[in-house]
């Protein structure tokens, strides 16, 4: 891991910490290690995808124990991405999953009277010497959604799409990127006592929204970026840092999209305005109403979910030219087909441009197809949804510089190759 450190500000005064420089981290796939078929982990990817998607837009979440205390729940959950943050002093590292669909970092911690498995142990406040709690007046305690006051102390609650939720003590720590000690600053976080749902073998969650609280907000950055690779199995790389360093070392020509305002209730997201898509030569007929309320581009979404007509166009044109029959692997969450005469691989693919205000997004065929010539089938890496809105999944992603230009409020894409030598 390379980090390199210009300039760290913390100032305890303010809540916001500004740090210039660049900051790379490692992201794990949820499903790195998992002995399953290539057919298996589209089929799984595919079915998150669409859960997530519902999650984005559902309101009620009556099942969930703290529903009944008018929690406000936030549209995300089943995220994809993992990476390791450090935290208290003597700092010990905990993997977290990236959300850019939430707005708080936290962590479960002892006393813990309710938590969910995780591979480390669970975050020990008492063991460290940089840890405290924040009062009742504290900024971010002002900003969270839902919090109570005890003893003056502020206490936090927060709940995802996905059922999972944590309650706790709104506490203040120092957090240390990377493996130099040097690099520390002091985060705004939820120490989490009782926690349920699922955290995919994660200690918490880390929001990268807009969001007061969240840790790329605290941090002070002009932006992040990250690139994904096309193999689970090896790790792809988050960036923190000014314009000048997530713009750095780009060798292909960068677009950008003005973030657009989201629906009502999705502010703090990320939006980009999606303006059709082309197939082979020929841009598919499709009704600008259909992209009225944006494309949202999201880290926890394997497979782009599109507005359903615009969905349903792009399959069939491809089944055309491509020349496809049905295939019985196809679930209610996946489309798949085969081709009579040669192994899916060699069925040549026509281009696909996904294009958005600012971005005409080109897809490898890797982006958009998965070829299982074991099977017989290929299967389409996207897929339908019937919310108000799209969404970019990281599939559409792999082998693209993503910058999140916080700055200047855009998004930059890149080709790039993406695997961590």
């Amino acid at each position: 891991m390379h980090i390199s450190l210009l300039l760290l500000i913390i100032s305890l005064a303010t809540p916001t910490i500004c740090i210039l420089g660049d900051i790379q981290l490692e992201l794990t796939h949820v499903d790195y290690g998992h002995q399953l078929t290539k057919l298996e982990l589209a089929k799984r990817a595919a079915s998150r995808s669409q859960a997530r998607a519902a999650l984005l837009t559902s309101k009620a979440h009556n099942s969930n124990p703290l529903s009944r205390a008018n929690i406000p729940f936030y549209p995300s959950g089943g995220n994809e991405y993992a990476l390791d943050l450090a935290i208290g002093t003597p700092p010990r590292r905990y993997p977290f999953l990236l959300d850019t669909g939430s707005g708080l970092i936290w962590t479960q911690c002892k006393p813990c009277s309710r938590c969910l498995s995780q591979p480390s142990p669970i975050f020990d406040p008492f063991k460290s010497s940089t840890f405290s709690r924040l009062p009742c007046s504290n900024k971010l305690c002002q900003d969270l959604d839902s919090k109570n006051c005890t003893k003056n102390h502020c206490m936090y609650s927060y709940g995802y799409g996905d059922q999972t939720y944590t309650y706790g003590g709104f506490s203040s720590e120092t957090f240390t990127f990377g493996t130099s000690t040097n690099i520390k600053a002091q985060i705004a976080f939820g120490c989490g006592y009782i926690n349920g749902g699922n955290l995919n073998n994660c200690s918490g969650i880390a929001g990268f929204s807009k969001a007061a609280t969240s840790l790329v907000s605290q941090l002070g950055i002009s932006g992040f970026s990250h690139c994904m690779t096309d193999d689970i199995n090896k790790r792809s790389l988050l960036r923190f840092g000014t314009k000048e360093e997530i713009y750095r070392d780009i060798k292909g020509t960068v677009q950008t999209s003005k973030f657009i305002d989201g629906p009502p209730g999705y502010e703090t997201l990320y939006f980009i305005a999606m303006t059709g898509i082309t197939v082979g030569t020929k841009r598919l007929s499709i009704p600008k109403s259909v992209f009225n309320k944006g494309t949202l581009v999201d880290s926890g979404t394997t497979f782009s979910q599109l507005p359903e007509v615009a969905y349903n166009k792009l399959k069939k044109a491809l089944i055309s030219d491509m020349k496809l029959s049905a295939s019985n692997e196809s679930t209610s969450q996946i489309d798949c087909f085969s081709s009579p005469s040669i192994l899916p691989s060699r069925v040549k693919a026509p281009k696909v441009i996904l294009h958005f205000k600012g971005i005409d997004m080109n897809l490898a065929r890797g982006n958009y197809i998965l070829d299982f010539d074991e099977e017989g089938v290929l299967c389409l890496a996207m897929g339908p949804t019937t919310n108000s809105f799209g969404i970019l999944g990281n599939k559409q992603q792999i082998n693209m510089q993503v910058m999140y230009d916080l700055k200047n409020s855009k998004l930059a894409i890149a080709p790039n190759q993406c695997y961590k030598k």
